[in-house]
């Protein structure tokens, strides 16, 4: 089948109005999901907040205790963290995560979770409840450290008999 100069034409601003006009829809769901993903992080704004100071805080002491001589840099490391750390540097990455990450349909269902009632309490108790969970396991371990020993003097003595 031959088309003449005019079908082409035709066919190419078809093709090129098909194009754009999918594009925009793309960006225009890209754009919602983003949307959506702001709206997340605005209501757990708070809880991210504490988050992220709580784990830049532990990874400055982690630093100092393991390089006793940066002690006199804890102020610059400080803003230096608080900088790259921070809520509103993170924000942006966040977003295109959690957008990434979920439909817009699960970002609006966890968005309407995360503004009713039961929802903020769940952040307001989560690190509470997660920090409650690892003392909970550490003195588990702590107060099964000989049995954990008697397993390990086992192994040891399996391991001896198999490399004689």
């Amino acid at each position: 089948m031959i088309y003449g100069n005019a079908e082409v034409i035709k066919m190419i601003r078809i093709f090129l109005f098909w194009s754009i006009f999918l594009t925009a829809l793309g960006c225009n769901a890209d754009e919602a999901l983003t949307e959506e993903a702001q709206k997340l992080l605005s209501n757990m704004e708070a809880h991210i907040r504490v988050v992220l100071q709580r784990s830049s805080n532990q990874m400055l002491e982690m630093q100092m205790n393991q390089s006793p001589s940066l002690a006199p840099y804890k102020d610059v490391m400080t803003k230096f963290l608080e900088r790259h750390i921070s809520y509103e540097s993170l924000k942006p990455e966040m977003a295109r995560m959690y957008a990434e990450a979920y439909t817009l349909a699960e970002l609006k269902e966890l968005n309407a979770f995360y503004s009713s009632k039961v929802g903020k309490k769940t952040l307001d108790l989560q690190s509470r409840l997660v920090a409650r969970g690892e003392q909970i396991a550490a003195a588990k371990v702590k107060n099964n450290l000989d049995e954990l020993g008697s397993m390990i003097k086992a192994e040891s003595k399996r391991l001896q008999k198999l490399s004689q």
